[in-house]
């Protein structure tokens, strides 16, 4: 092996202490990623429940004109029922064969886990008595509503209204990251963050548009 080869030999090997240092600075990068991803996993999750809503808003307007009656996107508001509280979401619209009657085509659509759309003012916010007053979802009715759904009756639900014309009465949907709780006294869910919100803006005539930040609601 000559001198040259040697010189070679010597710069590709490492010392224990550049080993060392690769170590600790992948670790660092490592954590730093993993950090990254999971903020950004919660944000893409707020990202796609925003257009399912938007979508899911669209819809129940067109399911109105289609009908020409009043349809409506009902949240499910009950406590008990952990897996559909907050997040589980269903368009009807009325039935002409009697009042107070309500039709629904096909199943409704869950919003992606950790996702939970803020209830009105006057409904609890789920584990948070913190959560400010003016982050609520205004375009939701303000008391949970009992009804028949293809003549079935259904357990409580806030909703939003499209008459035939496609109005509505307006207001923002805001969407929050939580997650459930089991313990003693069973399964709870808590609502995390108001500083991290997306919503929805309903105006009177139907039109929508994205809100994307939260310094666009008041604090």
């Amino acid at each position: 092996m000559n001198s040259l080869t040697l010189r070679l030999h010597r710069r590709r090997a490492f010392t224990l202490v550049e080993l060392l240092v690769v170590v600790a600075i992948v670790a660092l990068l490592a954590g730093t990623v993993g950090l990254n991803l999971r903020s950004l996993g919660e944000n893409t999750a707020l990202q796609a429940a925003q257009a399912t809503v938007a979508s899911l808003c669209s819809a129940a307007r067109g399911r109105a004109a289609l009908t020409g009656r009043n349809a409506r996107l009902l949240l499910a508001a009950d406590p008990a029922d952990i897996e559909c509280h907050l997040r589980y979401l269903q368009i009807v619209h009325e039935d002409p064969a009697g009042s107070d009657r309500w039709l629904a085509e096909g199943s409704g659509v869950y919003l992606p886990r950790g996702v939970y759309v803020v209830p009105p003012a006057g409904a609890v916010v789920p584990g948070n008595p913190g959560w400010p007053a003016s982050r609520r979802s205004t375009a939701l009715s303000a008391t949970p509503e009992r009804m028949a759904i293809n003549g079935v009756a259904v357990g409580a639900c806030h909703y939003v209204q499209f008459s035939p014309r496609g109005t509505t009465t307006g207001g923002n949907l805001l969407l929050g990251s939580g997650h459930a709780i089991t313990g003693t006294a069973g399964t709870v869910l808590v609502l995390e963050n108001a500083d991290n919100v997306r919503g929805v803006l309903l105006r009177p005539s139907g039109a929508l548009t994205l809100i994307n930040d939260a310094r666009a609601f008041p604090p």
